[in-house]
């Protein structure tokens, strides 16, 4: 199994437009074969920070997501509030 870390920073003018985003389209990321578990956290300290947290079967079922037109059109809309760079790290 991998678990995935995502950390996005959204512009405050965003923050809601993102949290309506994750909230609308997580039904949609947990049918994708290989996802278990999604979870969108956001900072306490700072309101424009975001975690994502998934659980994938496997490597390859992540990279299948990641290359679907879903998360691409995700991705595209989703980068344009971004703040800074997005970090992710992939956890066996």
């Amino acid at each position: 199994m991998i678990i995935r870390f995502v950390k996005l920073e959204i512009r405050k003018e965003h923050i809601e437009d993102f949290k309506i985003l994750t909230k609308n389209e997580k039904a949609d990321i947990l049918a994708f074969e290989g996802c278990s578990y999604l979870q969108v956290l956001q900072d306490q300290n700072n309101s424009s920070i975001f975690f994502t947290v998934s659980h994938w079967e496997s490597e390859s079922a992540l990279n299948i997501y990641r290359e679907s037109d879903f998360f691409r059109g995700n991705w595209s809309q989703v980068k344009q509030w971004f703040a800074n760079k997005p970090q992710a790290w992939s956890l066996a």
